[in-house]
């Protein structure tokens, strides 16, 4: 949903769709979790930091929300039904206890491979693919880096720290974009920004400052 989204909207307003993940996470984990429940500190600690999302993106993005016709309606609408399945998937891999994070990686990337499959012929159907060394090679990176690896380290994180702490990951999207863009198309960093990702690793901390003092 987010792929096809980002066809039809811009990817700083996809960007801010996304950051509502957190909020979600927050909420539901209180109703769905035995043990991650919704206190002050973590709505403070999400609220900063979507404040930092805001500043970082532009709040001229808020008005692009409003903007476009019925057509641009439903992107944003998937992207952010795309951040809730993020926050339910997130809190159902936390109350499953008796499973390792490799089992689990293994059930969840087999099970996402059938659901794919009808997707997979229709688009063959339309466009088939040509096999050759170059994209062999990028479907085994896509499947070991980005998936497999990347799942990995998301259920960990969400055994060891919970599904809200790793919902943060919406909030580091941005940051990660300005570094690379700064780093690979020399692109500058403005005041507000600095500002912004100030104000994100602050809510960040916040939301582990107890653990930190542990």
């Amino acid at each position: 949903m987010i792929s096809w989204s980002e066809k039809y909207v811009q990817s700083n307003v996809a960007g801010l769709l996304l950051s509502v993940g957190p909020l979600f996470t927050l909420i539901l984990s209180h109703f769905l979790t035995k043990d991650d429940k919704f206190t002050f500190i973590k709505f403070t600690s999400i609220s900063i930091g979507f404040l930092g999302v805001l500043i970082i993106i532009g709040f001229d993005t808020i008005s692009n929300l409003e903007n476009g016709d019925v057509d641009n309606l439903l992107p944003k609408i998937a992207i952010i039904l795309s951040a809730l399945g993020y926050t339910i998937s997130s809190i159902l891999a936390y109350n499953i206890k008796n499973l390792g994070t490799i089992q689990l990686t293994t059930y969840v990337t087999i099970a996402a491979a059938i659901v794919s499959i009808p997707f997979m012929i229709i688009g063959e159907i339309k466009s088939s693919s040509f096999f050759n060394l170059n994209s062999i090679l990028a479907i085994i990176y896509l499947g070991l880096f980005p998936t497999a690896l990347a799942f990995q380290l998301r259920f960990y994180l969400i055994f060891k720290a919970g599904p809200i702490f790793l919902s943060y990951v919406a909030y580091l999207i941005p940051i990660f974009a300005i570094i690379w863009g700064f780093i690979f198309l020399k692109e500058a960093v403005s005041f507000e920004v600095i500002i912004g990702v100030t104000l994100v690793l602050l809510g960040v901390f916040i939301s582990q400052k107890k653990n930190l003092e542990r």
